[in-house]
């Protein structure tokens, strides 16, 4: 099973140091991708064919019309938090954030061409998680086989045999007698057996039927985001003194 796992960054070029770091963990290079410089139904599409709603698919594609370049990873379920680690450890930012982020870049940019001055910045930066579904399949398999067993059945047969048995005798035979006895002539006596005969009928005694049933299911997912503050302080010190940010 596999999970789609996205990164805005400032850069192109950024970007690809990104892609580094995720192959280093084991990444496939073949499932990763950069958008960059693309129209926003583009962009809105590709990320809804990875699993993301419409409307966090179209803030995505709206921020990167603004500039900077997005990561996107196919990864396994056993990486997936090691990619999304990776890419929050390198400054992953959310489409608010990365506009922000241009936008101060281009003040700074303007404010640059006017005058020279020395200027110190802090970002506040939150982490988004992005949650997107990926498919597993399983179900049931009906594996039909055959075997042979020995039954044993009782039945009575019939069986009859002729046996042929001498006997002496001393009778004296009458005139008309002797001359039927002296002829020749065949005497048989038939005997039956029977045997048993097998014969074989099929007959279905049971089925099982596959059924698949359809439904959709709501699943909380939980994670752990980050948020860096900037705070302001004034420095107590002798004239001349610098001001100083701290985050």
């Amino acid at each position: 099973m596999t999970t789609s796992i996205i990164g805005l960054f400032e850069s192109a070029e950024f970007a690809k140091k990104v892609l580094s770091e995720l192959a280093r963990i084991g990444c496939k290079k073949d499932a990763m991708e950069i958008l960059q410089d693309a129209s926003t139904d583009e962009i809105s599409d590709r990320l809804l064919e990875a699993g993301y709603e419409d409307d966090k698919a179209r803030r995505y594609a709206d921020a990167l019309q603004k500039g900077g370049a997005l990561v996107v990873a196919e990864t396994d379920d056993d990486k997936a938090d090691d990619a999304l680690d990776t890419m929050r450890r390198l400054g992953a930012l959310s489409p608010e954030a990365l506009i922000e982020r241009i936008g101060e870049r281009e003040s700074q940019q303007q404010e640059n061409e006017r005058e020279t001055e020395e200027v110190e910045s802090a970002q506040v930066i939150e982490e988004e998680p992005e949650v997107g579904k990926a498919q597993t399949t399983g179900g049931k398999r009906l594996k039909v086989s055959v075997s042979e067993h020995e039954v044993q059945e009782r039945i009575t047969l019939l069986e009859e045999s002729v046996e042929a048995e001498r006997n002496r005798v001393d009778r004296t035979l009458k005139p008309e007698e002797a001359d039927k006895a002296f002829q020749e002539r065949t005497i048989e006596m038939t005997e039956t057996r029977e045997k048993p005969v097998i014969s074989k009928q099929a007959h279905v005694v049971e089925e099982v039927v596959l059924t698949k049933h359809s439904g959709e299911r709501e699943v909380t997912v939980s994670g752990t985001v980050r948020r860096q503050d900037v705070t302001v302080e004034d420095i107590k010190g002798k004239a001349g003194g610098k001001k100083v940010l701290n985050a």
